[in-house]
Protein backbone atom coordinates (compact mmCIF):
# COMPACT_ATOMS: atom_id res chain seq x y z
CA UNK A 1 0.00 0.00 0.00
CA UNK A 2 1.45 3.47 -1.02
CA UNK A 3 2.78 5.20 1.94
CA UNK A 4 0.54 8.90 2.95
CA UNK A 5 0.55 11.84 4.97
CA UNK A 6 -0.23 10.27 8.21
CA UNK A 7 -1.44 13.79 9.30
CA UNK A 8 -4.20 13.24 6.24
CA UNK A 9 -4.96 9.75 7.04
CA UNK A 10 -5.35 10.50 10.57
CA UNK A 11 -7.73 13.30 9.57
CA UNK A 12 -9.85 10.53 7.47
CA UNK A 13 -9.61 8.12 9.93
CA UNK A 14 -10.99 10.45 13.15
CA UNK A 15 -13.05 11.67 10.74
CA UNK A 16 -15.17 8.16 9.32
CA UNK A 17 -15.21 6.89 13.16
CA UNK A 18 -17.21 11.09 14.44
CA UNK A 19 -19.63 9.81 12.04
CA UNK A 20 -19.64 6.01 13.17
CA UNK A 21 -19.93 7.65 16.64
CA UNK A 22 -23.16 9.68 15.72
CA UNK A 23 -24.63 6.66 13.85
CA UNK A 24 -24.22 8.24 10.46
CA UNK A 25 -22.93 4.83 8.55
CA UNK A 26 -24.17 5.50 5.37
CA UNK A 27 -21.49 8.81 5.32
CA UNK A 28 -18.87 6.63 6.75
CA UNK A 29 -19.52 3.72 4.23
CA UNK A 30 -19.41 6.24 1.34
CA UNK A 31 -16.02 7.28 2.32
CA UNK A 32 -14.71 3.83 2.75
CA UNK A 33 -15.87 3.09 -0.75
CA UNK A 34 -14.84 6.33 -2.52
CA UNK A 35 -11.88 7.39 -0.74
CA UNK A 36 -10.47 5.01 1.76
CA UNK A 37 -7.93 6.18 3.80
CA UNK A 38 -4.34 5.09 2.58
CA UNK A 39 -3.23 3.54 5.67
CA UNK A 40 0.68 2.54 5.25
CA UNK A 41 1.33 -0.85 6.41
CA UNK A 42 3.94 0.32 9.26
CA UNK A 43 1.35 2.31 11.05
CA UNK A 44 0.41 -0.34 13.10
CA UNK A 45 -1.70 2.47 15.24
CA UNK A 46 -3.36 3.58 11.99
CA UNK A 47 -3.81 -0.30 11.09
CA UNK A 48 -5.61 -1.20 13.80
CA UNK A 49 -7.64 1.64 13.68
CA UNK A 50 -8.94 1.00 10.10
CA UNK A 51 -9.70 -2.65 11.34
CA UNK A 52 -12.10 -1.19 14.34
CA UNK A 53 -14.14 0.95 11.53
CA UNK A 54 -14.54 -2.10 9.12
CA UNK A 55 -15.58 -3.69 12.18
CA UNK A 56 -18.11 -0.94 13.12
CA UNK A 57 -19.44 -0.92 9.61
CA UNK A 58 -20.19 -4.90 10.33
CA UNK A 59 -17.63 -5.51 7.44
CA UNK A 60 -15.81 -8.39 9.18
CA UNK A 61 -14.02 -9.60 6.35
CA UNK A 62 -12.17 -7.06 5.87
CA UNK A 63 -11.26 -6.01 9.68
CA UNK A 64 -9.92 -9.84 9.94
CA UNK A 65 -8.05 -9.54 6.53
CA UNK A 66 -6.04 -6.54 8.40
CA UNK A 67 -5.50 -7.82 11.02
CA UNK A 68 -3.94 -11.45 10.08
CA UNK A 69 -1.88 -8.91 7.55
CA UNK A 70 -0.63 -7.01 10.87
CA UNK A 71 0.11 -10.31 13.04
CA UNK A 72 1.34 -11.82 9.71
CA UNK A 73 4.22 -8.95 9.55
CA UNK A 74 4.35 -8.56 13.46
CA UNK A 75 8.10 -7.98 14.94
CA UNK A 76 7.16 -8.17 18.65
CA UNK A 77 4.70 -8.99 21.03
CA UNK A 78 0.64 -8.01 19.72
CA UNK A 79 -1.83 -8.76 22.34
CA UNK A 80 -4.22 -6.04 20.92
CA UNK A 81 -4.14 -7.37 17.62
CA UNK A 82 -4.20 -10.94 18.46
CA UNK A 83 -7.74 -9.64 20.84
CA UNK A 84 -9.25 -7.83 18.25
CA UNK A 85 -8.83 -10.71 16.09
CA UNK A 86 -10.01 -13.27 18.15
CA UNK A 87 -13.05 -11.31 18.75
CA UNK A 88 -14.19 -11.40 14.68
CA UNK A 89 -13.86 -15.36 14.74
CA UNK A 90 -15.03 -15.96 17.87
CA UNK A 91 -19.10 -16.42 16.37
CA UNK A 92 -17.91 -18.48 14.11
CA UNK A 93 -14.79 -20.48 15.19
CA UNK A 94 -14.74 -20.21 19.19
CA UNK A 95 -11.65 -22.84 19.42
CA UNK A 96 -9.55 -20.65 16.99
CA UNK A 97 -10.77 -17.10 18.90
CA UNK A 98 -9.90 -18.93 22.17
CA UNK A 99 -6.07 -19.95 20.47
CA UNK A 100 -5.90 -16.27 19.50
CA UNK A 101 -6.92 -15.16 22.74
CA UNK A 102 -4.22 -17.46 24.36
CA UNK A 103 -1.25 -16.04 22.19
CA UNK A 104 -2.96 -12.26 23.54
CA UNK A 105 -2.36 -13.38 26.69
CA UNK A 106 1.40 -14.57 25.63
CA UNK A 107 2.19 -11.08 24.27
CA UNK A 108 1.15 -9.36 27.12
CA UNK A 109 3.05 -11.77 29.45
CA UNK A 110 -0.07 -13.43 31.69
CA UNK A 111 0.35 -16.74 30.30
CA UNK A 112 3.98 -18.64 29.00
CA UNK A 113 4.61 -18.96 25.35
CA UNK A 114 4.48 -22.86 25.98
CA UNK A 115 1.41 -22.32 27.67
CA UNK A 116 -0.39 -20.90 24.38
CA UNK A 117 0.70 -23.17 21.47
CA UNK A 118 -0.68 -25.49 22.19
CA UNK A 119 -3.64 -24.18 24.00
CA UNK A 120 -3.08 -25.24 28.04
CA UNK A 121 -6.72 -24.44 28.71
CA UNK A 122 -6.01 -24.91 32.51
CA UNK A 123 -3.25 -22.30 32.29
CA UNK A 124 -5.56 -20.16 30.25
CA UNK A 125 -9.15 -20.08 32.32
CA UNK A 126 -6.51 -19.57 35.08
CA UNK A 127 -4.59 -16.44 33.73
CA UNK A 128 -8.50 -15.40 33.01
CA UNK A 129 -9.03 -14.37 36.64
CA UNK A 130 -9.77 -10.95 37.63
CA UNK A 131 -7.22 -9.14 39.49
CA UNK A 132 -6.94 -5.84 40.62
CA UNK A 133 -4.80 -3.39 39.18
CA UNK A 134 -4.83 -4.74 35.83
CA UNK A 135 -4.52 -2.04 32.98
CA UNK A 136 -7.27 -1.67 30.08
CA UNK A 137 -6.32 -4.20 28.02
CA UNK A 138 -5.10 -7.28 30.30
CA UNK A 139 -8.80 -6.59 31.82
CA UNK A 140 -10.54 -7.06 28.08
CA UNK A 141 -8.48 -10.23 27.89
CA UNK A 142 -9.23 -12.00 30.85
CA UNK A 143 -13.15 -10.92 30.63
CA UNK A 144 -13.41 -11.80 27.19
CA UNK A 145 -11.71 -15.78 27.78
CA UNK A 146 -13.77 -16.50 30.77
CA UNK A 147 -17.01 -14.89 29.22
CA UNK A 148 -16.04 -17.15 26.16
CA UNK A 149 -14.53 -20.39 27.20
CA UNK A 150 -17.71 -20.48 29.78
CA UNK A 151 -19.83 -20.14 26.56
CA UNK A 152 -17.67 -23.51 25.15
CA UNK A 153 -17.69 -25.45 28.33
CA UNK A 154 -20.54 -27.54 28.89
CA UNK A 155 -21.80 -27.70 32.59
CA UNK A 156 -23.90 -29.95 34.50
CA UNK A 157 -25.56 -29.06 37.85
CA UNK A 158 -27.11 -31.73 40.44
CA UNK A 159 -29.20 -29.85 42.82
CA UNK A 160 -31.33 -30.73 45.81
CA UNK A 161 -33.67 -28.17 46.59
CA UNK A 162 -36.10 -28.03 50.27
CA UNK A 163 -38.42 -25.80 51.66
CA UNK A 164 -40.09 -26.14 54.53
CA UNK A 165 -42.69 -23.70 55.88
CA UNK A 166 -43.21 -23.87 59.32
CA UNK A 167 -46.21 -21.64 60.33
CA UNK A 168 -49.61 -22.60 58.56
CA UNK A 169 -52.39 -25.29 59.08
CA UNK A 170 -51.32 -29.03 58.84
CA UNK A 171 -52.76 -31.01 55.66
CA UNK A 172 -53.28 -27.25 54.53
CA UNK A 173 -50.31 -24.50 54.30
CA UNK A 174 -47.92 -26.53 56.19
CA UNK A 175 -45.68 -27.26 53.32
CA UNK A 176 -42.44 -29.32 52.85
CA UNK A 177 -41.21 -29.58 49.27
CA UNK A 178 -38.27 -31.15 48.04
CA UNK A 179 -37.07 -30.47 44.65
CA UNK A 180 -34.15 -32.91 42.85
CA UNK A 181 -32.76 -30.94 39.57
CA UNK A 182 -29.94 -32.25 37.29
CA UNK A 183 -29.56 -29.20 34.91
CA UNK A 184 -27.27 -29.40 31.70
CA UNK A 185 -26.11 -25.86 30.19
CA UNK A 186 -23.88 -26.27 26.94
CA UNK A 187 -23.85 -24.03 23.65
CA UNK A 188 -26.14 -24.91 20.90
CA UNK A 189 -27.47 -23.00 17.74
CA UNK A 190 -25.26 -20.11 17.88
CA UNK A 191 -26.48 -19.38 21.54
CA UNK A 192 -26.36 -20.91 24.59
CA UNK A 193 -29.02 -24.03 25.73
CA UNK A 194 -30.31 -25.57 28.57
CA UNK A 195 -32.16 -28.39 29.66
CA UNK A 196 -33.29 -30.19 32.78
CA UNK A 197 -35.51 -32.88 34.20
CA UNK A 198 -36.79 -31.99 38.22
CA UNK A 199 -38.61 -34.48 40.64
CA UNK A 200 -40.70 -32.70 43.21
CA UNK A 201 -42.03 -34.15 46.39
CA UNK A 202 -44.87 -32.40 48.53
CA UNK A 203 -46.34 -33.00 51.81
CA UNK A 204 -48.51 -30.78 53.65
CA UNK A 205 -49.05 -32.82 56.37
CA UNK A 206 -51.96 -34.10 58.35
CA UNK A 207 -55.03 -33.39 58.92
CA UNK A 208 -56.41 -33.18 63.01
CA UNK A 209 -59.09 -36.03 62.73
CA UNK A 210 -62.08 -36.70 65.33
CA UNK A 211 -62.38 -40.07 66.57
CA UNK A 212 -64.12 -40.94 63.40
CA UNK A 213 -61.30 -40.50 61.50
CA UNK A 214 -63.04 -37.38 60.14
CA UNK A 215 -62.18 -34.14 59.94
CA UNK A 216 -63.88 -30.46 58.55
CA UNK A 217 -61.28 -28.29 57.85
CA UNK A 218 -61.87 -25.52 54.90
CA UNK A 219 -60.48 -28.08 52.34
CA UNK A 220 -62.26 -28.55 49.36
CA UNK A 221 -65.95 -29.37 50.18
CA UNK A 222 -64.83 -30.62 54.10
CA UNK A 223 -66.76 -27.41 55.43
CA UNK A 224 -69.74 -27.78 54.24
CA UNK A 225 -72.95 -25.88 56.08
CA UNK A 226 -76.29 -26.65 53.97
CA UNK A 227 -79.85 -25.76 54.61
CA UNK A 228 -82.47 -28.70 54.04
CA UNK A 229 -86.13 -27.82 52.08
CA UNK A 230 -87.72 -27.14 55.59
CA UNK A 231 -84.99 -24.09 56.31
CA UNK A 232 -82.84 -26.34 59.22
CA UNK A 233 -79.44 -26.62 58.74
CA UNK A 234 -77.15 -29.52 57.92
CA UNK A 235 -73.65 -29.66 58.58
CA UNK A 236 -72.52 -32.26 56.35
CA UNK A 237 -70.12 -34.98 57.69
CA UNK A 238 -66.47 -34.21 57.59
CA UNK A 239 -64.26 -36.45 55.37
CA UNK A 240 -61.96 -39.12 55.78
CA UNK A 241 -60.50 -39.46 52.49
CA UNK A 242 -56.88 -38.13 51.90
CA UNK A 243 -55.75 -37.26 55.98
CA UNK A 244 -52.26 -36.64 54.85
CA UNK A 245 -51.66 -34.57 52.21
CA UNK A 246 -48.64 -35.62 50.42
CA UNK A 247 -47.46 -36.29 46.34
CA UNK A 248 -44.45 -37.44 44.78
CA UNK A 249 -44.22 -36.44 41.28
CA UNK A 250 -42.76 -38.14 38.69
CA UNK A 251 -40.42 -36.28 36.26
CA UNK A 252 -40.72 -32.80 34.99
CA UNK A 253 -38.47 -31.22 32.08
CA UNK A 254 -37.68 -27.75 30.71
CA UNK A 255 -35.63 -26.25 27.54
CA UNK A 256 -34.27 -23.02 27.11
CA UNK A 257 -32.27 -20.87 24.81
CA UNK A 258 -30.68 -17.53 24.60
CA UNK A 259 -28.23 -15.43 22.64
CA UNK A 260 -24.82 -14.93 23.55
CA UNK A 261 -25.71 -11.54 23.80
CA UNK A 262 -28.98 -12.05 25.56
CA UNK A 263 -31.17 -10.56 23.90
CA UNK A 264 -33.30 -13.43 23.25
CA UNK A 265 -34.71 -15.76 25.94
CA UNK A 266 -36.88 -18.27 25.76
CA UNK A 267 -37.89 -21.64 27.50
CA UNK A 268 -40.99 -24.43 26.99
CA UNK A 269 -41.49 -27.31 29.93
CA UNK A 270 -44.10 -28.99 31.58
CA UNK A 271 -44.78 -29.68 35.30
CA UNK A 272 -43.72 -32.98 36.44
CA UNK A 273 -46.04 -35.85 36.12
CA UNK A 274 -48.32 -36.99 38.46
CA UNK A 275 -49.50 -33.52 39.55
CA UNK A 276 -53.11 -33.70 39.78
CA UNK A 277 -53.39 -30.67 37.48
CA UNK A 278 -50.39 -30.84 34.57
CA UNK A 279 -49.33 -27.51 32.88
CA UNK A 280 -47.63 -26.46 29.70
CA UNK A 281 -45.22 -23.40 31.06
CA UNK A 282 -42.41 -21.41 29.56
CA UNK A 283 -41.90 -17.20 28.81
CA UNK A 284 -39.96 -15.58 26.18
CA UNK A 285 -38.23 -12.38 26.68
CA UNK A 286 -36.90 -9.83 24.56
CA UNK A 287 -33.97 -7.28 25.74
CA UNK A 288 -32.79 -4.19 24.28
CA UNK A 289 -31.66 -0.04 25.18
CA UNK A 290 -33.75 2.59 25.31
CA UNK A 291 -30.82 5.11 25.23
CA UNK A 292 -28.71 5.11 28.28
CA UNK A 293 -31.80 3.12 29.97
CA UNK A 294 -32.01 -1.31 29.93
CA UNK A 295 -35.21 -2.26 29.11
CA UNK A 296 -37.05 -6.37 28.89
CA UNK A 297 -40.43 -7.68 28.08
CA UNK A 298 -41.35 -10.94 28.20
CA UNK A 299 -44.35 -12.96 27.80
CA UNK A 300 -44.86 -16.10 29.78
CA UNK A 301 -47.00 -18.68 31.82
CA UNK A 302 -45.79 -19.86 35.26
CA UNK A 303 -47.07 -21.69 37.69
CA UNK A 304 -48.08 -20.36 41.18
CA UNK A 305 -46.02 -22.02 43.92
CA UNK A 306 -47.68 -20.92 47.05
CA UNK A 307 -49.04 -23.82 48.38
CA UNK A 308 -49.32 -27.51 46.85
CA UNK A 309 -53.07 -26.86 45.57
CA UNK A 310 -51.51 -24.01 43.77
CA UNK A 311 -48.52 -25.17 42.31
CA UNK A 312 -49.88 -29.30 41.87
CA UNK A 313 -53.54 -29.37 42.56
CA UNK A 314 -55.93 -31.34 44.65
CA UNK A 315 -58.60 -33.81 45.14
CA UNK A 316 -61.44 -32.98 47.13
CA UNK A 317 -61.71 -35.90 49.65
CA UNK A 318 -65.88 -35.94 49.81
CA UNK A 319 -66.95 -35.30 45.94
CA UNK A 320 -63.39 -36.74 44.45
CA UNK A 321 -63.57 -33.45 42.19
CA UNK A 322 -59.79 -32.08 41.10
CA UNK A 323 -58.92 -28.80 41.56
CA UNK A 324 -55.83 -25.97 41.50
CA UNK A 325 -52.84 -26.20 39.36
CA UNK A 326 -52.70 -22.08 39.19
CA UNK A 327 -50.57 -20.66 36.04
CA UNK A 328 -49.78 -16.67 36.19
CA UNK A 329 -50.50 -15.74 32.31
CA UNK A 330 -49.34 -11.97 31.09
CA UNK A 331 -46.55 -9.78 30.30
CA UNK A 332 -43.27 -7.77 32.36
CA UNK A 333 -41.55 -4.91 31.11
CA UNK A 334 -38.65 -4.15 33.01
CA UNK A 335 -36.89 -0.62 33.04
CA UNK A 336 -33.51 0.10 34.62
CA UNK A 337 -30.63 2.59 34.67
CA UNK A 338 -27.06 1.46 35.39
CA UNK A 339 -24.60 3.25 33.76
CA UNK A 340 -21.45 1.15 35.75
CA UNK A 341 -21.04 4.08 38.15
CA UNK A 342 -22.35 3.45 41.88
CA UNK A 343 -25.95 4.23 41.83
CA UNK A 344 -28.49 2.34 39.88
CA UNK A 345 -32.40 1.86 39.61
CA UNK A 346 -34.65 -1.02 38.51
CA UNK A 347 -38.24 -1.35 37.84
CA UNK A 348 -40.10 -4.29 37.12
CA UNK A 349 -44.41 -3.83 36.05
CA UNK A 350 -46.31 -6.68 35.09
CA UNK A 351 -49.76 -7.90 34.43
CA UNK A 352 -51.55 -11.39 34.82
CA UNK A 353 -54.82 -13.04 34.19
CA UNK A 354 -53.94 -16.31 37.24
CA UNK A 355 -55.83 -19.43 36.02
CA UNK A 356 -56.58 -23.08 37.41
CA UNK A 357 -58.55 -25.85 36.83
CA UNK A 358 -61.73 -25.54 38.27
CA UNK A 359 -60.27 -22.44 40.22
CA UNK A 360 -61.68 -18.96 39.81
CA UNK A 361 -60.15 -16.66 37.33
CA UNK A 362 -58.40 -13.59 38.45
CA UNK A 363 -56.28 -11.02 37.97
CA UNK A 364 -52.83 -9.23 38.99
CA UNK A 365 -51.08 -6.26 38.55
CA UNK A 366 -47.83 -5.76 40.39
CA UNK A 367 -45.29 -3.17 40.51
CA UNK A 368 -41.89 -2.95 42.09
CA UNK A 369 -39.25 -0.29 41.63
CA UNK A 370 -35.90 -0.32 43.69
CA UNK A 371 -32.63 1.81 43.86
CA UNK A 372 -29.03 0.16 44.77
CA UNK A 373 -25.60 1.88 45.73
CA UNK A 374 -22.21 -0.06 45.24
CA UNK A 375 -20.74 0.81 48.35
CA UNK A 376 -17.28 -1.75 47.40
CA UNK A 377 -16.75 -2.83 43.90
CA UNK A 378 -13.69 -4.76 43.48
CA UNK A 379 -12.77 -7.45 41.83
CA UNK A 380 -12.82 -10.13 45.03
CA UNK A 381 -15.70 -8.48 47.18
CA UNK A 382 -19.19 -6.42 46.49
CA UNK A 383 -21.14 -4.27 49.25
CA UNK A 384 -24.21 -3.32 48.05
CA UNK A 385 -27.29 -1.10 49.65
CA UNK A 386 -30.59 0.20 48.54
CA UNK A 387 -34.35 0.07 48.90
CA UNK A 388 -37.47 -1.83 47.22
CA UNK A 389 -40.89 -0.98 46.61
CA UNK A 390 -43.79 -2.95 46.03
CA UNK A 391 -47.32 -2.13 45.37
CA UNK A 392 -49.53 -5.65 44.29
CA UNK A 393 -53.48 -5.86 43.26
CA UNK A 394 -55.45 -8.94 42.89
CA UNK A 395 -58.90 -8.51 41.76
CA UNK A 396 -60.02 -11.33 44.16
CA UNK A 397 -58.66 -12.99 47.34
CA UNK A 398 -58.53 -16.79 46.19
CA UNK A 399 -56.23 -17.50 49.32
CA UNK A 400 -58.34 -20.13 50.57
CA UNK A 401 -58.06 -23.73 49.85
CA UNK A 402 -62.06 -24.65 49.60
CA UNK A 403 -63.29 -26.20 46.21
CA UNK A 404 -62.86 -23.21 43.80
CA UNK A 405 -60.45 -21.24 45.75
CA UNK A 406 -56.59 -21.26 44.55
CA UNK A 407 -54.60 -21.42 47.74
CA UNK A 408 -52.21 -18.56 46.52
CA UNK A 409 -51.75 -14.80 48.27
CA UNK A 410 -53.85 -12.77 46.63
CA UNK A 411 -54.74 -9.60 48.07
CA UNK A 412 -56.78 -6.69 46.91
CA UNK A 413 -53.70 -3.96 47.61
CA UNK A 414 -50.02 -4.74 49.03
CA UNK A 415 -47.43 -2.31 49.60
CA UNK A 416 -43.90 -2.77 50.95
CA UNK A 417 -41.16 -1.15 51.51
CA UNK A 418 -37.61 -2.89 52.38
CA UNK A 419 -33.82 -1.73 53.04
CA UNK A 420 -31.83 -4.63 51.40
CA UNK A 421 -28.02 -5.26 51.56
CA UNK A 422 -25.88 -7.69 49.94
CA UNK A 423 -22.43 -8.79 50.24
CA UNK A 424 -20.19 -11.15 48.34
CA UNK A 425 -16.91 -11.71 48.34
CA UNK A 426 -14.23 -14.25 47.02
CA UNK A 427 -10.80 -15.74 46.47
CA UNK A 428 -8.93 -18.41 44.52
CA UNK A 429 -11.07 -21.75 46.00
CA UNK A 430 -13.87 -19.91 47.72
CA UNK A 431 -17.10 -17.66 46.87
CA UNK A 432 -19.56 -16.21 49.67
CA UNK A 433 -22.41 -14.09 49.36
CA UNK A 434 -25.02 -12.76 52.19
CA UNK A 435 -28.34 -11.17 51.95
CA UNK A 436 -30.11 -9.49 54.46
CA UNK A 437 -33.25 -7.08 54.15
CA UNK A 438 -35.99 -6.05 56.55
CA UNK A 439 -39.62 -4.76 55.43
CA UNK A 440 -42.68 -2.65 56.14
CA UNK A 441 -45.98 -4.29 54.44
CA UNK A 442 -49.51 -3.29 54.64
CA UNK A 443 -52.36 -5.90 53.37
CA UNK A 444 -56.20 -5.68 52.27
CA UNK A 445 -58.65 -8.37 51.43
CA UNK A 446 -62.06 -8.16 50.30
CA UNK A 447 -64.91 -10.50 51.13
CA UNK A 448 -65.29 -13.32 48.56
CA UNK A 449 -67.47 -16.26 48.96
CA UNK A 450 -65.42 -19.62 50.58
CA UNK A 451 -67.19 -21.36 46.90
CA UNK A 452 -66.50 -18.99 44.66
CA UNK A 453 -67.43 -20.92 41.21
CA UNK A 454 -71.35 -21.98 42.21
CA UNK A 455 -72.15 -24.55 39.98
CA UNK A 456 -68.88 -26.32 41.07
CA UNK A 457 -70.50 -27.00 44.46
CA UNK A 458 -73.71 -27.58 43.22
CA UNK A 459 -71.92 -30.53 41.64
CA UNK A 460 -70.88 -31.61 45.27
CA UNK A 461 -74.10 -31.10 46.99
CA UNK A 462 -76.30 -32.96 44.26
CA UNK A 463 -74.03 -35.76 45.59
CA UNK A 464 -75.60 -35.45 48.93
CA UNK A 465 -78.93 -35.33 47.88
CA UNK A 466 -79.87 -39.17 47.09
CA UNK A 467 -79.29 -39.38 51.28
CA UNK A 468 -80.18 -35.78 52.60
CA UNK A 469 -83.40 -34.76 49.69
CA UNK A 470 -82.91 -30.85 48.00
CA UNK A 471 -80.16 -28.92 49.76
CA UNK A 472 -78.68 -25.05 49.36
CA UNK A 473 -75.90 -23.67 50.91
CA UNK A 474 -76.26 -21.80 54.69
CA UNK A 475 -75.44 -18.49 53.80
CA UNK A 476 -74.43 -17.63 57.35
CA UNK A 477 -70.15 -17.70 57.67
CA UNK A 478 -70.60 -18.56 53.84
CA UNK A 479 -68.25 -15.40 53.51
CA UNK A 480 -64.71 -14.22 54.51
CA UNK A 481 -65.62 -11.35 55.13
CA UNK A 482 -62.97 -7.76 54.75
CA UNK A 483 -59.57 -7.80 56.80
CA UNK A 484 -56.41 -5.64 56.67
CA UNK A 485 -53.17 -5.70 57.97
CA UNK A 486 -49.81 -4.66 58.75
CA UNK A 487 -46.34 -6.01 60.12
CA UNK A 488 -42.77 -6.36 59.23
CA UNK A 489 -40.42 -8.91 58.35
CA UNK A 490 -37.02 -9.76 57.75
CA UNK A 491 -34.72 -11.88 55.54
CA UNK A 492 -31.33 -13.60 55.58
CA UNK A 493 -29.66 -15.11 53.16
CA UNK A 494 -26.43 -17.10 52.16
CA UNK A 495 -24.70 -19.11 49.85
CA UNK A 496 -21.05 -20.58 49.56
CA UNK A 497 -19.15 -22.44 47.01
CA UNK A 498 -15.81 -23.88 47.03
CA UNK A 499 -13.73 -25.32 44.12
CA UNK A 500 -12.84 -28.84 44.35
CA UNK A 501 -10.74 -29.24 41.56
CA UNK A 502 -10.15 -28.22 37.82
CA UNK A 503 -13.81 -29.77 36.58
CA UNK A 504 -16.23 -29.61 40.20
CA UNK A 505 -17.51 -26.99 42.35
CA UNK A 506 -19.89 -27.64 45.35
CA UNK A 507 -22.04 -25.18 46.90
CA UNK A 508 -24.82 -24.35 49.35
CA UNK A 509 -27.45 -21.81 49.90
CA UNK A 510 -30.01 -21.18 52.92
CA UNK A 511 -32.91 -18.81 53.18
CA UNK A 512 -34.69 -17.74 56.44
CA UNK A 513 -37.65 -15.15 56.30
CA UNK A 514 -39.74 -14.31 59.02
CA UNK A 515 -42.81 -12.00 58.82
CA UNK A 516 -46.89 -11.93 60.01
CA UNK A 517 -48.43 -15.14 59.07
CA UNK A 518 -45.85 -16.35 56.26
CA UNK A 519 -42.62 -17.79 57.67
CA UNK A 520 -40.46 -20.53 54.90
CA UNK A 521 -37.09 -21.46 55.15
CA UNK A 522 -34.99 -22.91 51.91
CA UNK A 523 -31.67 -24.82 51.65
CA UNK A 524 -29.80 -25.74 48.82
CA UNK A 525 -26.94 -28.36 48.00
CA UNK A 526 -25.23 -28.66 44.80
CA UNK A 527 -22.43 -30.12 42.77
CA UNK A 528 -21.01 -28.29 39.04
CA UNK A 529 -19.53 -30.12 36.92
CA UNK A 530 -17.11 -28.63 34.10
CA UNK A 531 -16.36 -30.75 30.91
CA UNK A 532 -13.60 -29.15 30.61
CA UNK A 533 -11.18 -27.60 33.12
CA UNK A 534 -12.21 -24.44 34.84
CA UNK A 535 -9.53 -22.74 36.85
CA UNK A 536 -11.12 -19.02 36.57
CA UNK A 537 -12.84 -16.63 38.68
CA UNK A 538 -16.10 -18.47 40.94
CA UNK A 539 -19.16 -16.52 40.32
CA UNK A 540 -19.46 -13.32 42.71
CA UNK A 541 -22.19 -13.13 43.89
CA UNK A 542 -22.48 -17.11 44.07
CA UNK A 543 -25.91 -17.82 42.02
CA UNK A 544 -27.49 -21.62 42.68
CA UNK A 545 -30.13 -22.52 40.14
CA UNK A 546 -34.01 -22.15 40.83
CA UNK A 547 -36.40 -24.70 40.55
CA UNK A 548 -38.56 -24.30 36.95
CA UNK A 549 -41.77 -23.12 39.00
CA UNK A 550 -39.82 -20.27 40.57
CA UNK A 551 -38.83 -19.08 37.07
CA UNK A 552 -40.05 -15.35 36.19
Amino acid sequence: MLAAQPGNVDAQLGQVQAWIGTGDLASARRQMQDAPPAVDDAEIGQQRQLATIWTDLREDTKALAILRALLARKTGPDAQSWRDAARLVRRDDPQQALDMYAQAMADNGLLAPSQAAPRDNRALTLASRETAGDDWLRRSLRSDVETLYQQENPTLTVMQDTGRRSDGTPGISRLSRDTRIAHLDAPFAGGLGWARIEQVSFDAGRFQTDGNGAYDEDFGSCDLDLLQADNSRLRAPGCTRFVHQRRTSGAGFAVGWRTLDDRWNFDIGHTPSNYVVGNWLGGITLNGDLGRFGWGATVSRRPMTNSLLSQAGAVDPRSGISWGGVTANGVTFSLGYDQGGRDGVWSNWSWHRLTGHNVADNTRARAMVGWYHKLIQRPDMRLDVGTTAMYWRYQKDLGGYSLGQGGYYSPQRYASLSLPVSFAWRNDVWSLRLDGSVSVSSARTSSISRFPDQALIERVIAQLEPQYGPLQLDEAGLYTGDSSSTGTGYRLYGAVERRLGDHFVLGAAGTLQRSRDFSPNSFQLYLRYTFKPWQGNLPLPVSPLVPYGEFR
